[in-house]
């Protein structure tokens, strides 16, 4: 089975071939205009480069709301966000003439009313025959990886606990609901829905539920067909088999959380390679930007240099879930394989005659050439993107940082109080932010009396920290549990000889790079903190193993069961009783890199697949200033996520174009 990311790409694919539904990719090769709203420009970023676009025909993309002149005798294809403004903007291109003919794509279900609204404004512009097709694609998410997903909406824990009114909100939730539905059917999967009862997640499953069983049975074969494992168009023996994704025998688990049931994972500082360039260099969207210096010339500031990250990079995939000096010292080994291996290149074997070898051993360096051109590529990349966390870690001492909150769980209140005073009253360890982070994760682990607190909270604002973020969490801690369910005991994971790493390790890597000549890392290792990280089992992970081996834990005991293939029900309805072998993890309110890591690691070490998903990944700084501006205006970013989709009825429109 095509994992979520390979299942998009192809729904992405299939869009860009403008394939009829039942034809096969790779027909004749049409050349082509996309033209696209933000939202979907960040939709096809993760998935397809410049050079993969055009290798499907598109000559040009453009942004939707930017000035395009016309392109005679091509056709566009529209793919943007079923809203009124990107309705009227394709029914002005229509009005100008702008291209040949166009196909449009809505990135999820588009209404009743915007349907009528464009056709309306293609019978104004006289242009009825230029519309080839109009196709609700069901891709309203970004995906990341092939286990990582995010509905890209901002500031969503601001936005659900903020005082807004319930119109607003509900129009958040569905924006949720339609994203996850995309996720469904691109995934073709017919799952059992569970989550926690009230707040958010309960009101999600169960319009989802609703989203899923409307499709089902008012939308006939088309829409029978989106869950069904078949794919799109399929014809011929079997294609009814239910043996896809969606039969009973495989369906899988949809566990949706609120992000409140663990904050902490939330606020920590992070200590693996993919976790910290999210926590410390902004990645997003599988690109980063780190600032680069000049070779040899320490008066020129450094260049910003951007990066794409992604599992196609071997290095990436290989170390993005390591601990930082385990990271360091795979880059050191790195370069050292890739000296041997250019001092073989050229090595000459021919000790009479030199020129007896040159034939052979030219060509053997030719046929390499390519492969070590994208090995030296790979090493500079991650030597900079390293140096670039190194610069951090050392300037924020952000391995104390670490090492104090892991340790928070498992020693004393009043040894952690002592500790955490010491960096709060040292203004030259951390930033702001870094004290408020850690700050936060000490009140979510232990029980602070009134006395404490406040003590904390002085000297943070004394070092001109926002205690808005703490009075939320006392304000959530009066009306719910915030207390963090107990986790497993720590334990130790760093092999043997691990203390060392950090200082002999980046210390050799150091080494390496400036016998190169490239100076990107110098001396000073030493006083880096060495970090033995443990490991705990978070709770995502606790509740993934109770619904997933249907034990009844007292953690999942009062979680809804809701299965949108059932009919609806006031009693309790037939539950499945086999343990789940797939599942999908969604967190509403944001999630992080640190949390999807701990997740595939819990699910390989039990034989399980989980795909992980949040309604966007938020770094550890956005989630504090999501919590010191609970009670304030609502922020831009949410505020553009729910005007996007403020002018949807939500009414569910079943087409025959939504087969694809």
């Amino acid at each position: 089975a095509q994992s979520v990311q390979e299942a998009q790409r192809t729904a992405i694919l299939r869009m860009l071939s403008l394939a009829e539904p039942g034809e096969q990719l790779g027909g004749s090769q049409t050349w082509k205009v996309l033209v696209y709203d933000k939202f979907c420009q960040e939709v096809v970023a993760p998935l397809l480069k410049v050079g993969g676009l055009r290798n499907h025909g598109v000559t040009l993309h453009l942004n939707i709301n930017s000035e395009r002149l016309p392109v005679a005798d091509v056709p566009a294809v529209y793919f943007v966000e079923p809203t009124t403004q990107n309705i009227k903007k394709i029914g002005e291109d229509l009005s100008k003439g702008l291209y040949e003919s166009c196909y449009v794509n809505f990135a999820s279900s588009v209404t009743r009313s915007l349907l009528e609204e464009l056709a309306k404004d293609t019978m104004e512009a006289n242009a009825a025959q230029k519309v080839m097709a109009v196709v609700d694609r069901y891709v309203s998410f970004v995906s990341l990886s092939p286990s990582l997903f995010s509905l890209n909406l901002p500031a969503a824990y601001e936005t659900l606990h903020s005082p807004l009114a319930d119109e607003i909100i509900g129009q958040y939730i569905e924006r949720i609901v339609a994203g996850l539905l995309s996720v469904l059917v691109t995934m073709r999967s017919l799952p059992i829905i569970r989550c926690p009862p009230g707040y958010a997640a309960e009101m999600i499953g169960r319009r989802l539920e609703e989203r899923i069983r409307e499709l089902r049975t008012r939308g006939g074969a088309a829409g029978a067909e989106l869950f069904s494992g078949v794919a799109p168009g399929a014809r011929g023996p079997g294609a009814d088999s239910g043996s896809g994704p969606g039969a009973a025998s495989q369906r899988p688990l949809l566990c949706i959380l609120d992000r409140d049931v663990d904050l902490v994972t939330m606020l920590n500082h992070t200590w693996t390679y993919q976790a910290m360039t999210h926590d410390v260099l902004g990645l997003r969207l599988n690109r980063l930007t780190v600032p680069v210096e000049g070779s040899g010339d320490s008066v020129t500031p450094p260049k910003a240099k951007s990066y794409d990250v992604d599992e196609s990079d071997g290095f990436w995939a290989a170390h993005a879930g390591h601990p930082f000096p385990v990271v360091a010292e795979a880059v050191h080994e790195s370069i050292e394989e890739f000296n041997r291996k250019r001092a073989d290149m050229s090595d000459s074997k021919g000790d009479d005659d030199p020129s007896a070898s040159l034939g052979p051993g030219l060509a053997a360096a030719i046929n390499a050439l390519p492969e070590m051109t994208e090995k030296k590529r790979s090493i500079d990349m991650h030597t900079n993107i390293a140096t670039a966390l190194l610069n951090e870690v050392k300037a924020r001492e952000l391995d104390r940082y670490y090492e104090m909150e892991d340790q928070f769980a498992s020693q004393s209140t009043l040894t952690s109080i002592s500790q955490l005073e010491q960096m709060l009253k040292d203004k030259h360890r951390g930033t702001t932010v870094d004290k408020t982070r850690a700050l936060m994760v000490l009140y979510l682990t232990k029980s602070l009396t009134a006395p404490q607190l406040q003590g904390l909270v002085e000297s943070l604002r004394a070092n001109g920290g926002d205690e808005s973020g703490i009075a939320f969490l006392q304000h959530l801690a009066g009306i719910r549990n915030m207390m963090v369910p107990s986790m497993s005991p720590a334990v130790q994971t760093a092999p043997s000889g691990a203390a060392s790493l950090m200082g002999s390790a980046l210390s050799r890597m150091a080494s390496a790079a400036a016998s190169k000549g490239e100076g990107l890392l110098q001396a000073g290792m030493a006083n880096v903190r060495n970090v033995l990280a443990s490991k705990k089992t978070l709770v995502i992970c606790q509740i993934l193993d109770g619904l997933m081996e249907q034990k009844g834990a007292s953690l999942v005991e009062n979680y809804l069961y809701l299965d949108p293939k059932a009919q609806p029900s006031n009693g309790d309805a037939p539950r499945m009783r086999a343990p789940f072998r797939k599942a999908i993890a969604f967190v509403v309110g944001g999630g992080n890199y640190a949390e999807m890591q701990s997740v595939q690691e819990w699910a390989q070490e039990r034989g399980r697949q989980v795909v992980y998903g949040a309604t966007d990944l938020v770094s550890p700084t956005q989630f504090v200033d999501e919590l010191v501006t609970w009670d304030k205006p609502m922020g831009a970013a949410a505020q553009t996520c729910v005007d996007a989709h403020s002018d949807a009825d939500q009414t569910s429109t079943l087409t025959a174009q939504a087969s694809y």
